[in-house]
């Protein structure tokens, strides 16, 4: 595996890790009832801060785990080394990224548009479209690095 694809592998960990935590912790708010007062949108965006940082705190972990890892098993060094199929990886990758995530944005707006739907809900929609817009790009990053490019 290469160094590209270990940190990518290590992004989608952390990240599928984050969010798994994050979604069980919401999902007991929501069955405490959390979400039916007045401050349920700035709970939300309190526990969306809570997840970006939580997530940038794991990516790094990951990433120094797995590069000390890699290290130990192999006794080698790699230097970081970017080429230009790298960055045309890394750009086509983040083009679907922002098409998953502006598709579940318009489902946002879809769902705010309905009678009955609260600003929360919509909200946590848009971090879900953000969660799965991350996963989506790791995924194509995997498969474009595993094709070759």
């Amino acid at each position: 595996m290469s160094q590209q694809e270990r940190r990518v592998a290590a992004s989608l960990i952390s990240a599928l890790i984050v969010f798994a935590a994050y979604a069980i912790i919401m999902f007991g708010m929501y069955q405490e009832g959390r979400f039916a007062g007045s401050g349920a949108a700035s709970l939300v965006g309190k526990s969306t801060i809570a997840l970006i940082v939580a997530s940038i705190v794991a990516s790094i972990v990951l990433q120094i785990l797995f590069a000390i890892g890699h290290a130990v098993a192999t006794r080698e060094h790699e230097r970081m080394v970017t080429d230009e199929r790298d960055k045309l990886i890394e750009l086509k990758a983040m083009q679907i990224s922002y098409l998953a995530f502006s598709v579940g944005f318009l489902i946002s707006m879809i769902v705010l548009a309905l009678e009955g739907a609260t600003a929360p809900m919509v909200l946590l929609i848009i971090v879900v479209s953000m969660f799965a817009a991350s996963v989506v790009g790791d995924l194509v990053k995997l498969a474009l690095y595993r094709r070759g490019f």
